[in-house]
């Protein structure tokens, strides 16, 4: 299975090392490991024969999906290669803090808040779990950067926020570049998004045994702000080493 797929991401790593086999993951918005596990299907290897085209040869990004409407304040955008080298630094760090994935989630959890404030600049990072009903979310932990302030305990109910419970359900990431206008998280603008000054949000489901169990939130506070290919698969992962840590408290029951 995925023997052809995980060829590319072979050729990538071969041709410019960790940072290009990123930059081949969040081109083609898959990861090497989910390509080694999934048949080699037609559109699949479209993707990732796109994409490797663009990171072998220096290509240019695909195009960002920006809201001709949003106007946002100029900003110079350091080299991808850069921004790579930060995410996957930063990956590196926590998966070699082999006692966060083996103790206290709740440590672990308030440890990925940090580190993914930091890496992907954003005032706020958060991680909450549903409820066994699947109800509600509550929050296991809320970085505040500019504080250095942990918090937990605010709950979110799916009756009230139905619009944004369904895309948790059903998308792989919900990049809100407007996060008051968006028709997945619009639901928060009163209630939440407004009181707080956020304006764009990156959330990404976690997965746990089969099923989504919660959600990492980035919140970036200010008007609107576009999130790249390369943001989106940096907050994958950071979803995912919350779930490899519910993964090893269960395995150690």
């Amino acid at each position: 299975m995925g023997e052809r797929a995980r060829q590319y991401f072979d050729e990538a790593e071969r041709s410019g090392g960790l940072v290009a086999k990123m930059r081949l993951a969040s081109l083609a918005q898959i990861t090497s490991t989910e390509a080694a596990a999934v048949d080699d299907s037609p559109e699949l290897l479209r993707r990732l024969a796109e994409a490797s085209s663009k990171v072998l040869e220096g290509g240019p990004r695909p195009a960002e999906r920006r809201d001709p409407t949003i106007e946002t304040a100029p900003r110079t955008a350091p080299s991808d290669a850069r921004v790579l080298r930060r995410y996957l630094a930063t990956c590196v760090e926590l998966i070699s803090q082999r006692a966060l994935f083996l103790g206290d989630v709740s440590a672990t959890v308030r440890r990925i808040d940090e580190a993914a404030s930091d890496a992907l600049d954003v005032a706020r990072v958060s991680v909450w779990f549903l409820d066994t009903g699947r109800t509600k979310i509550n929050c296991a932990d809320l970085f505040e950067r500019a504080e250095r302030r942990h918090s937990t305990g605010v709950e979110l109910f799916a009756k009230d926020f139905g619009p944004y419970f369904q895309a948790l359900a059903t998308e792989r990431t919900i990049a809100a570049h407007d996060a008051q206008t968006d028709p997945r998280t619009s639901c928060f603008t009163a209630s939440y998004l407004q009181p707080l000054g956020i304006g764009a949000m990156l959330d990404v489901p976690i997965w746990h045994a089969g099923q989504m169990v919660g959600v990492v939130c980035h919140e970036h506070l200010g008007g609107p702000r576009t999130w790249t290919a390369d943001e989106e698969s940096f907050a994958y992962v950071v979803a995912n080493l919350v779930a490899l840590a519910l993964d090893q408290q269960a395995s150690h029951r």
